[in-house]
């Protein structure tokens, strides 16, 4: 399919449609950047190694950032 007539499909889609596509560029932007791969096998290696955290340490430090937004 060439840019032209993707460029028409999405002319074509509807509104939730067209959010999907953008969402869809979005991730593909992230993970194609250069080091993504890199940074997340290093953060599963982390996590492999036991560096990482708790549920109970991941919602504190949820609550905590929620209530300095107050």
């Amino acid at each position: 399919m060439s840019l032209a007539q993707i460029k028409e499909e999405i002319h074509r889609m509807s509104v939730e449609e067209r959010a999907e596509v953008e969402k869809l560029l979005r991730i593909l932007k992230v993970v194609n950047a250069p080091g993504y791969r890199e940074r997340i096998t290093k953060a599963n290696s982390e996590m492999d190694a036991g560096l990482g955290v708790s549920q109970a340490q991941f919602e504190a430090a949820i609550a905590e950032r929620q209530a300095s937004k107050l």
